[in-house]
């Protein structure tokens, strides 16, 4: 059984079935709670209930994931950013978190502060918005990555 933070110091406890429901939604989000009963062999009420609770409990969030190429966004890339001083981090994520093409921020340890992935057009729109990241305040280093095939995106 694994636990899951809510707070510091509230754990939620899931067990398989908890799981298994989100494997299922994973599949496919739209998929009924009649289906996924039948296919776990339980009342389609305890699907229901296990559903909300994860809701409830912020285990489990509910979004739309679009397929970047049909939306017409060809270049995928990490980037990873070293900010120097270190001071200015905070100033720095709060810049990064206004550019629209942002798909993924994080803050990191090591030799670089944050990590980023952008999607884009094409390269050319990479370049521009490895420009807007460059000109902010504090960014000294960047190591770009880019994505040429991606083979199964994250849950």
């Amino acid at each position: 059984m694994n636990k899951y933070r809510r707070k510091m110091s509230e754990e939620i406890q899931l067990d398989d079935l908890d799981f298994s429901i989100i494997k299922h939604l994973q599949k496919d989000g739209r998929k009924s709670f009649t289906e996924i009963a039948d296919e776990l062999n339980v009342a389609v009420s305890t699907i229901r209930n296990r559903y909300n609770k994860l809701l409830e409990e912020n285990v489990l969030r509910i979004i739309g994931r679009a397929e970047p190429e049909k939306m017409g966004l060809h270049s995928y890339s990490r980037i990873m950013i070293a900010v120097k001083p270190a001071d200015k981090t905070g100033k720095a994520l709060e810049k990064l978190k206004e550019i629209t093409e942002l798909s993924f921020l994080a803050q990191t340890s090591g030799k670089y502060n944050i990590e980023l992935n952008v999607m884009c057009k094409n390269n050319n729109h990479l370049l521009k918005t490895v420009d807007k990241i460059n000109s902010i305040e504090g960014v000294s280093k960047l190591q770009i990555t880019s994505y040429l095939n991606v083979l199964k995106w994250g849950q």
